[in-house]
């Protein structure tokens, strides 16, 4: 299996995801329209994802 490096532009979208879970969680901050579509954990988990998924393929 050949893992590469992510774009820059994902790799920012997926730390920012997963970071948004993490400061609504311990309350940090506060988006109303974002607590209601989801849950933080989701957030994170989706940040994690986006993150795995550049590594394995090349183009992301």
């Amino acid at each position: 299996m050949n893992l590469s490096a992510p774009q820059l532009l994902t790799w920012i979208v997926g730390v920012i995801i997963g970071l948004l879970g993490i400061l609504i969680q311990l309350d940090v901050m506060s988006i109303p329209v974002l607590e209601d579509l989801v849950r933080p954990f989701w957030l994170v988990s989706t940040g994690f994802v986006i993150l795995a998924v550049s590594n394995l393929f090349r183009s992301l």
